[in-house]
């Protein structure tokens, strides 16, 4: 009999694993439904660069990342952000230096931003990332939307565009759509408002990484070696006070304990028996995952430097923000990444990808030039058609989940732990709670 059965190889799950590989509990086997390793994460390329599809910046905070990274001696660069980013709202637009947008927003709509946000911050400092059903007014917070919150709180146009177009990035997901009380705890677990929306020095988007953070899993996949299955996904697990048996489509596995490291909106393709607790049933029913289409385009140079420009767009009039300049520092093209978020990843992702390429060139013609519309190369990868993710970046909660239920999400059930991103009380949402949260399960079972 095994000790463990790890259900999925994203960084959650290899996290796990890695740990009790660590700790000298290595009678275990990781299924993994895809036929590749990283989750969210996913290898590309453009021209002949790799790229990450998914997942790929590190805050210099998020420590267990940086600690694989440098394990692995995968090297980090900075986004770069000399010279000036572009901003609009509306048909209002400026440029500001590095991402900075007081210039758009200007004093009247600066003054009501920075009010919103003290006026936001003021129940997240109550609230328990551990726990935050837990919180006073949680309830409360729980029933209204970020939208309803926008519209209670925010008394300029320009201030709650940009706090609608926050919740766009951050979740992939339209405030209406998300309850306050999830919205806190994420932008808590990250370290604050401002950390989750930087490229900067200390912000969530600050660092990417030479070859893509993608390669890490895989070198953590090679350490895990022949106990690795690919192409394995998980149809039914027995579970009872001995352990579990978990049959799969490359056969079946009993074991003492399991660690369930999957997006939390597909667990209802596994059969559990006996059924799961319904309030366990009814986190998993409710949440939803964000809708994200993400896209790269290569071009000769980094041109729009010559123009003062720093590659940054953020826009709440077209399909695609944000955009930023990614290129790596050891060669010569210029590369962009950018996003269609929350419900125009929706609306866009019938579109063919030639189709996607040019609302993106369009846009980046009317701020680049016409030196734009002759990209070297166009990628783009659609996480909402993504069989074993469901979408991108993570699961949120709509109003009235996260309070009755939310604490099911990480609570042991017998044999059965739970792993995933969405787990993590620290950096909820991001490739260091999903690690977070493997080393986490598999110190419950050690």
């Amino acid at each position: 009999m095994l000790d463990t059965v790890i259900i999925g190889a994203g960084f959650a799950g290899l996290s796990a694993a890695r740990t009790l590989m660590n700790e000298g509990r290595g009678n275990f086997v990781v299924l993994e439904a895809r036929d590749r390793v990283g989750g969210r994460t996913k290898a590309g390329k453009i021209g002949d660069i790799p790229v990450d599809l998914g997942g790929m910046w590190m805050a210099p905070t998020q420590t267990r990342l940086k600690s694989l990274a440098a394990h692995y001696n995968v090297q980090a660069y900075p986004t770069y952000l000399d010279g000036n980013a572009i901003f609009r709202i509306g048909t209002r637009e400026r440029q500001g230096p590095r991402e900075d947008p007081s210039r758009l927003l200007g004093i009247a709509g600066g003054l009501a931003y920075l009010f919103a946000k003290w006026k936001l911050e003021r129940p997240m400092a109550r609230l328990d990332t551990n726990q935050p059903w837990a919180h006073p007014q949680a309830k409360e917070l729980d029933a209204t939307t970020v939208e309803t919150w926008i519209a209670r709180n925010v008394y300029h146009p320009l201030a709650r565009a940009a706090f609608r177009t926050i919740c766009n990035s951050l979740l992939c997901a339209e405030p209406s759509q998300v309850s306050l009380l999830f919205f806190l705890h994420y932008v808590k677990s990250g370290g604050g408002l401002d950390v989750l929306i930087s490229a900067d020095a200390g912000g969530a988007q600050n660092l990417m990484f030479h070859g893509g953070v993608h390669q890490i899993s895989r070198f953590m996949a090679d350490e895990i070696g022949d106990r690795l299955h690919l192409n394995a996904p998980v149809m039914v697990i027995e579970w009872h006070d001995r352990g579990v048996t978990v049959h799969s489509e490359v056969g079946t596995f009993s074991a003492r304990s399991a660690i369930i490291a999957i997006s939390p909106t597909l667990m209802h393709r596994i059969t559990f028996l006996p059924t799961l607790p319904q309030p366990k049933v009814a986190v998993h029913e409710h949440l939803f995952m964000g809708s994200s289409i993400k896209f790269w385009v290569l071009y000769k140079t980094p041109f729009w430097r010559e123009m003062g420009l720093n590659g940054t767009i953020l826009r709440d009039d077209t399909a695609i923000t944000p955009v930023m300049d990614v290129s790596p520092p050891d060669q010569k093209n210029g590369l962009l990444v950018g996003f269609f978020d929350a419900n125009r990843a929706i609306n866009n992702a019938d579109l063919s990808v030639e189709g996607r390429r040019a609302i993106v060139l369009e846009m980046l013609v009317e701020h680049f030039g016409p030196e734009a519309s002759e990209p070297l190369d166009y990628v783009d990868h659609d996480w909402t058609d993504e069989v074993w993710s469901g979408g991108c970046y993570g699961a949120y909660a709509p109003p009235g989940v996260f309070t009755p239920y939310g604490q099911t999400l990480r609570a042991t059930i017998g044999p059965l732990h739970w792993a995933g991103t969405e787990t993590s009380p620290q950096w909820t949402g991001y490739i260091e709670g999903a690690i977070q949260s493997g080393e986490r399960a598999a110190r419950e079972i050690l």
